[in-house]
């Protein structure tokens, strides 16, 4: 401990003494924990935090491109962090997510990146549309039927995000809307994530560090296995029969079959889509439900803009919808306020120079996703929901430094999709119902708590049948 206070290379760096001992951590994750302490309670220790005794937080915008952008000529990459080799445990090869390798990443990504083009994307909108459609025609009927207790806008929107990842990446839904309730998968998925902040919390504290490499990977075994279990399956499935359509496995399949990529690979990938891409979709619908009905004006002004663009529900598509702007403000609104993966991606420093710090070799370092889009010096009242500040030509919001999707050449190549998802199911839900908060004063930022990805809790709505004049 002493060392690590005192004697440590990063002993210098401002932090709780919590973080920089190592002798407590928080079971939500520590960077998220250190983030929203470091934005409420203060900023004097400057744009840069010690969260653990190896672990550096940055909170600029500019620390964005200096962690995560293209390296200048004759630098080095800044490599993913340790984390990734336990969030890719299950499976025998990196995936897009988890591989830490810059040139394998390459490689692998090259393998998925047609699917998520422009041109592939409109292709398969129609499978998207349709999902909605079913989710959008349920929340009425299911509302009435709770007798003003209203549906949990986050259990629904987890449900329809992991309905579209099924249909799109394994040619079949989960049948979570259908049937009304969670798959299997997905209450796996939370556990799975819990376990994986566990081992990445632990592997920090010296004094546990060797033990929990001995015992974690027998008493997490269960959950991992069955984790990996349904990817398998589903990937197994997806390769026995030919696609009727297009997906997002369709390249990869084919490379596959063809021996040409390994079977693994394609069943990493397929855990990383669902685990990444249906929870950070189902997070962002969830928090502009909860802000828009936080805050009234926002909803009128969404819900005319909607309103006034479509004269039927069916005309209703990604393209019109992507061209709404006020739509398009909440949404990137409710990615700022409440940024999907805020516990920040680490990266591992080859020695570099990072906002005029030097940091040593060897250190972990992120940008604080929570911290740099909460704070005053980059956007004014940050704590509100404004999505005006996304539309005013004069506004001195520091737009950059909300970056949801990452950047450089590991950032999300989901964002497209992400996008037609979302600005989708918001205007169709918008243009058919009205809704209403059950618990006004829900503080639902407070009762959320953040393992890899959030936990959020209920969030009761009603919708009504809109009147039409």
């Amino acid at each position: 401990m002493a060392y690590n206070l005192y004697f440590h290379p990063l002993a210098n760096f401002p932090g709780p003494f919590w973080a920089r001992s190592s002798l407590v951590r928080n079971p939500s994750t520590p960077r998220l924990a250190a983030a929203k302490s470091r934005t409420s309670i203060t900023r004097s220790p400057g744009p840069v935090f010690r969260v653990s005794p190896n672990e550096l937080s940055f909170g600029s915008p500019t620390s964005w491109k200096a962690i995560y952008g293209y390296p200048a000529p004759g630098k080095e990459h800044l490599i993913k962090g340790e984390f990734y080799d336990i969030f890719g445990a299950s499976y025998k090869t990196g995936c897009i997510g988890s591989e830490r390798d810059p040139a394998v990443h390459a490689r692998k990504k090259r393998n998925l990146t047609a699917a998520f083009s422009a041109r592939a994307l409109a292709e398969q909108e129609p499978i998207v549309q349709a999902c909605l459609d079913r989710f959008v025609d349920k929340l009425g009927p299911l509302s009435r039927a709770s007798g003003g207790k209203g549906l949990d806008v986050v259990r629904w929107m987890e449900m329809i995000a992991f309905d579209v990842l099924g249909e799109m990446a394994f040619g079949e839904g989960f049948g979570c809307v259908e049937n009304e309730k969670h798959h299997p998968w997905m209450d796996l998925i939370l556990k799975h994530l819990f376990e994986v902040t566990m081992v990445d919390n632990l592997r920090r504290i010296r004094v546990l560090e060797t033990l929990g490499r001995w015992l974690l990977p027998s008493l997490t075994s269960s959950v991992r296995e069955k984790h990996s279990m349904y990817s398998r399956q589903k990937v197994q499935k997806r390769l026995d029969a030919e696609a009727p359509r297009q997906d997002f496995f369709t390249h990869i399949a084919k490379k596959v079959r063809a021996g040409e990529v390994e079977q693994e690979e394609m069943t990493a990938h397929a855990s990383t889509l669902i685990l990444a891409g249906g929870e950070t979709t189902a997070t962002c619908l969830a928090a502009a439900v909860y802000y828009l009905l936080k805050t009234p004006t926002a909803l009128k002004k969404l819900t005319t803009e909607i309103r006034m663009r479509y004269k039927t529900y069916d005309e209703i598509d990604a393209s019109l919808a992507m061209q709404l702007p006020y739509l398009q403000a909440v949404i990137n609104e409710a990615l700022r306020i409440h940024p999907p993966g805020s516990q920040g991606f680490p990266r591992v420093s080859p020695g570099s120079e990072i906002d005029g710090h030097w940091v040593p070799k060897g250190t972990e370092v992120y940008t604080s996703a929570w911290t740099v889009t909460h704070d005053p010096r980059n956007f004014h009242e940050p704590m509100s929901f404004i999505p005006e500040r996304w539309l005013d030509p004069e506004s001195r919001d520091v737009k950059e430094a909300s970056q949801p999707f990452s950047l450089g050449y590991r950032a999300c190549i989901g964002r497209n999709f992400a996008y037609l998802e979302m600005t989708s199911c918001l205007a169709k839900i918008l243009f058919r119902y009205d809704m209403k908060a059950v618990n006004p004063d829900l503080d639902w930022e407070g009762a959320s708590r953040c393992y890899v990805m959030w936990w959020k809790a209920p969030v009761p709505v009603v919708f009504e049948d809109r009147v039409l004049a």
